[in-house]
């Protein structure tokens, strides 16, 4: 049977798949949605028959998808390219947070040493920073693709 409260919530999350979605902007789409089989409702059609004619007037998920992404913000592009890069699954987040952790803690540590001794300038922990920093991007960026490898690729 037709259940057209789950096809309005699978087209609306369709356009704004992820986790990068705003909840706002899922219930307005669902609101377009609804107002268009309100309309498509008076004309005499069945459940159905109203959501396909709904769904064919504003556009189906896939095309208002690419569309949405066109007018994306900043932050939602950065989302976007975050979620891409997160291949790892929920398994390996402990792994990943680990990773993390190290790094800090290497950071955190080499900047009070350099602090403890006299000849360390704010320039030099700048550069240390700057050393250390695209340091732990790396490792986990190679660690993430580790961890997507095929189990017979990883080596």
């Amino acid at each position: 049977m037709f259940d057209l409260e789950r096809e309005v919530t699978a087209w609306s999350e369709g356009i704004h798949a992820g986790r990068c979605r705003s909840a706002a902007g899922i219930a307005e789409l669902k609101d377009h949605l609804y107002c268009e089989i309100e309309r498509a409702r008076g004309e005499g059609l069945s459940e159905e028959e109203t959501f396909a004619a709904a769904v064919a007037k504003l556009g189906r998920a896939g095309e208002l998808a690419a569309e949405h992404a066109k007018n994306r913000t900043a932050l939602g592009a950065a989302c976007a390219v975050a979620e891409r890069l997160d291949g790892a699954g929920p398994k390996h987040r402990g792994l990943l947070l680990a990773h993390g952790i190290v790094w800090a803690a290497i950071t955190i540590s080499s900047a009070l040493l350099a602090k403890k001794s006299s000849a360390a300038s704010s320039e030099f922990l700048w550069q240390m920073l700057l050393v250390l920093l695209p340091g732990w991007i790396a490792t986990e960026q190679i660690l993430r693709r580790a961890l997507r490898a095929p189990a017979g690729r990883r080596a």
